[in-house]
């Protein structure tokens, strides 16, 4: 995985939320928002993707607004709501609250009746108050840590 810059692109990304003040311009923001930009730089100017492991999910705006609603709606029903809620982020600074994460994509795809262009990997990203651990789940190993700045 190479991490480049984000350039007029918009990325979603999964945080744990503390609050807003917190992780604004703090490297697992920086971190993670360049995460999610790299894998949609094969979108188009007016469409946004959603990284699942090494594939992708393609939205145009329309589509995104409907997705976002659908998720919003599947992840209530999942998470409760509180100062430890999930947030999505965006790398643009934007972000909505109380959403769910990436494992939950492929159900709220189909709950939102939109095109399901990628199944999930076994590429999972976890992120912890203090660090985004990237793992392989079918090896069972840590490929990316935040704390040590390595690939493995």
């Amino acid at each position: 995985m190479k991490l480049g810059k984000v350039e007029n692109k918009k990325a979603l990304g999964i945080f744990e939320k503390k609050t807003k003040d917190d992780l604004e311009n703090k490297e697992i923001v920086n971190f993670a928002a360049e995460y999610w930009a790299n894998a949609i730089l094969n979108s188009g100017k007016d469409q946004i993707s959603v990284q699942m492991g090494n594939g992708f999910i393609t939205l145009s705006e329309k589509e995104l607004e409907k997705f976002k609603k659908a998720f919003i709606s599947y992840i209530l029903k999942i998470f409760p709501v509180g100062d430890n809620s999930i947030t999505l982020w965006t790398s643009n600074g934007e972000y909505f609250d109380r959403v769910g994460v990436d494992s939950y994509l492929k159900e709220i795809m189909k709950k939102s009746n939109l095109p399901l262009t990628c199944l999930p990997s076994d590429i999972c990203m976890w992120i912890y108050p203090n660090k985004i651990d990237i793992e392989d789940e079918f090896q069972q190993e840590t490929i990316y840590s935040s704390q040590s700045k390595k690939l493995k």
